[in-house]
């Protein structure tokens, strides 16, 4: 009898304990992570992938155009599933895109491609700044000093409003205080934070004068599209601003609550919160990102529709498909949207 009561206090204990892990005593975010990370989606990420490998021309390069942010962004999606510099099954795939974007490099450190403008550049940043901490030691000070050069372009073309517009400053001279606006401060924001991040000399006054703008263009009806526009009512624009203030340390503000409202208003309107964004692919790569920041309610608003969404549409080959820019494009960002859960990427960490 003794040894059964044991037993049975033993059962209970351990139960008691596994509540607690599974229930409030695992962190959130711990919590959405097992939610999110199934077999399907490691299988969904695993052909999207080899998918994007395929695609890859001998340059490093992807895509048949706007080739600069198609070959960053399938980078980042393959540093997201824990790839590093010829690490990881992708590995060779990694640095073959880190050789063509620093190909791509002038001598004033801007990254082009003669189509994505201050948009590529942002995004080639951006995976500069990530695949910077996989590296080997002998090859980081290239990439280092690569990288410092990237950021002082985006740090130089700052407007006196703290924006940015379509092109460096080496390339407009002074007429650039007339171009800014702010999907591209939103994508060359979030690079200047991952730099910083890694180590890089980015000045924080350059940061938060880019997060003043950014906040200068959100209202109760959604982000503008630049600080002089009348109103904002783009949802693709909101959550691409939410998740550039979340990644640089913004977690509390009346404009971030102001987004996420206009945010959660439209998820609720559609059936499926991938079609909440006109830009379908550009906006979620960004909502994924604002939802999995705010946790909770939102993500769970958010990513289990999206997650089935994205398993029915992926096409046999892994690709999905329905970008302007390309299956490369889509595909790179379905991935990277099922990978965020996984935490491989600084960048996306709450």
């Amino acid at each position: 009898m003794a040894r059964q009561t044991t037993h049975w206090l033993v059962t209970v204990v351990v139960l008691v304990l596994v509540c607690c892990l599974v229930g409030g005593g695992l962190h959130a975010q711990e919590k959405d992570r097992i939610d999110a990370v199934s077999p399907a989606t490691r299988s969904a990420i695993a052909k999207a992938l080899e998918f994007i490998k395929t695609q890859q021309h001998q340059d490093g390069s992807f895509g048949r155009s706007y080739q600069l942010a198609n070959s960053a962004l399938a980078g980042l999606a393959l540093l997201g599933n824990g790839n590093g510099y010829n690490r990881g099954p992708y590995g060779e795939q990694v640095a073959k895109v880190l050789q063509y974007i620093l190909g791509r490099q002038d001598k004033w450190g801007y990254i082009d491609d003669n189509h994505c403008r201050m948009h590529g550049h942002g995004y080639a940043t951006l995976f500069l700044a990530e695949v910077y901490g996989t590296l080997p030691p002998e090859y980081q000070k290239r990439v280092q000093r690569a990288l410092q050069k990237a950021c002082k372009v985006i740090i130089n073309s700052q407007t006196k409003e703290g924006g940015w517009g379509y092109y460096p400053s080496h390339a407009l001279a002074y007429s650039r205080y007339l171009s800014d606006e702010g999907s591209v401060t939103i994508t060359v924001v979030q690079p200047l934070r991952a730099a910083r991040n890694a180590g890089i000399n980015v000045p924080k006054a350059v940061i938060n004068k880019g997060i003043k703008y950014i906040k200068r263009c959100m209202t109760p009806t959604g982000c503008k599209y630049t600080i002089n526009s009348r109103s904002g009512n783009s949802y693709t624009l909101t959550a691409a601003a939410v998740s550039v203030l979340n990644s640089a340390g913004v977690y509390k503000s009346k404009e971030l609550e102001m987004g996420l409202k206009v945010m959660r208003q439209r998820i609720a309107a559609v059936p499926v919160p991938f079609n909440a964004a006109r830009r379908n692919w550009y906006g979620n790569m960004y909502a994924v990102q604002a939802m999995w920041h705010a946790g909770g309610k939102d993500w769970e608003s958010f990513y289990p529709k999206t997650y089935e969404f994205l398993l029915q549409s992926q096409q046999g080959n892994g690709a999905w498909r329905g970008s302007g820019y390309g299956d490369v494009f889509s595909t790179s960002i379905g991935a990277l949207i099922l990978e965020v859960p996984l935490g491989y990427l600084p960048i996306f960490e709450r």
